[in-house]
Formats: C-alpha cells, sequence, structure tokens
C-alpha cells in the first residue's frame, strides 16, 4: 500500500471514529465516581417487645374448660415470657350458664424501655355476635356483681366492635399495660348460647 492509501485508510478510520463517538455521547455517563455496593438482606425472627399473652386468671379459666389459646415462649433479659402468636383463641360457654365473664384471661404486655415515639394500639373484633362483649382495660378488670369496671374501659361489641387508638406509655416486664375479658350473656330467659367465632385483632402502632 503507497502512502496516499495508508493516508486515505487513517482518514477512514479516524472518521468512522468520529462518527462512533458522535452516536454514544448521549449515553455516556457524566459523573467522575461511580460506586456500587452490594448487601444481603436476611430475615429471621425478632423479639416481640410488644405482643399479646396469657393474663392472670387465665389458668383458672383454662383449668375450667373455659379457655385455650396455644402459647410460645422466648427469653429477654435472662427472663421467660409467653405470647400468643397469630392463631386460635377458643372461649367456651359453661354449659346452662346464663351469662359467662371471662376477665383478665388476655393481657398485652410492652416490654421494651427504649422506645421513645408514642406506642399506640387497636384492638378490633371482626363479626362479633350480639351477645358478646369484648373488654379492654389499663388496669384489672373487675365484677362488681352487676358491671364490669375498670381503668379507661374500652368495650367491644356488636354495635361497636373496633377501638379507637389506645396509647400505651408504659412499659413492665411483670406489669400487663392492657387487660382483656370477655363477657358472654343471654339477652332472654334461656341460657347463653355459644357464640359463632369471631376475630380479635391486636394491633400496635410505634412512630
Amino acid at each position: 500500500m503507497n502512502a496516499h492509501m495508508k493516508k486515505v485508510s487513517k482518514i477512514k478510520r479516524l472518521t468512522a471514529l468520529s462518527v462512533l463517538i458522535a452516536i454514544l455521547a448521549p449515553t455516556l455517563v457524566t459523573a467522575t465516581v461511580i460506586l456500587t455496593y452490594q448487601y444481603n438482606v436476611n430475615s429471621s425472627y425478632a423479639t416481640p417487645y410488644l405482643f399479646l399473652s396469657t393474663g392472670e386468671n387465665y389458668n383458672t379459666a383454662n383449668t375450667l374448660g373455659l379457655i385455650y389459646a396455644q402459647t410460645q415462649t422466648f427469653t429477654f433479659g435472662g427472663s421467660s415470657f409467653t405470647y400468643i402468636p397469630s392463631g386460635t383463641v377458643d372461649v367456651n360457654v359453661s354449659d346452662g350458664a346464663y351469662s359467662e365473664y371471662l376477665l383478665n384471661v388476655l393481657a398485652v404486655y410492652n416490654i421494651s424501655s427504649g422506645l421513645k415515639g408514642p406506642v399506640n394500639a387497636y384492638i378490633n373484633a371482626t363479626s362479633i355476635p350480639a351477645g358478646v362483649t369484648v373488654y379492654i382495660s389499663t388496669a384489672p378488670l373487675i365484677f362488681n356483681g352487676k358491671t364490669v369496671t375498670g381503668g379507661n374501659l374500652i368495650t367491644l361489641t356488636s354495635a361497636s366492635p373496633e377501638s379507637n387508638a389506645i396509647p400505651i406509655t408504659t412499659s413492665s416486664t411483670t406489669i400487663p399495660v392492657l387487660y382483656i375479658g370477655f363477657e358472654i350473656s343471654s339477652s332472654t330467659s334461656a341460657p347463653a348460647t355459644v357464640p359463632t367465632s369471631f376475630t380479635l385483632s391486636v394491633q400496635f402502632s410505634v412512630q
């Protein structure tokens, strides 16, 4: 190849390169530093600092065959805790009874003292039947012979099955922040009937 042809060939290559760069220029990244990081995200069980558990009267009611909940345990700070995972709580009616009160059979605990923002609980009773009342209180539920009393008492019924936000302002590994009980009553002269099942949901909001 003579000198003239070599020169033309170089010009053609340069022209082709110039065209290629002109076409690719709009898609080039203009940043001077590009850093890429990659992480593996693993999932495992964490300590349930806010949880539903059995209450102080659960064992008595359970011995009488009036309530049953499948429970699990975990250890925190050297102590063992019992909690009720999502599932079923069986509440039975004593045969022939006109009314039945199962007070302080369930409880909500907050064992974390490090939560800085507001903590609220929402407890709802979906499809709760007539004749059934769920009691929620910030103090132990008490029956005075006529009615149930408690601290900041909340009642869930078929007419009002949802609670508003319930502030949780304290924490303790031994004292519940909420006490929960059930009433099954008959509105007629006949004994109370076994109600159909309903769903009790407990939700926590931490800000």
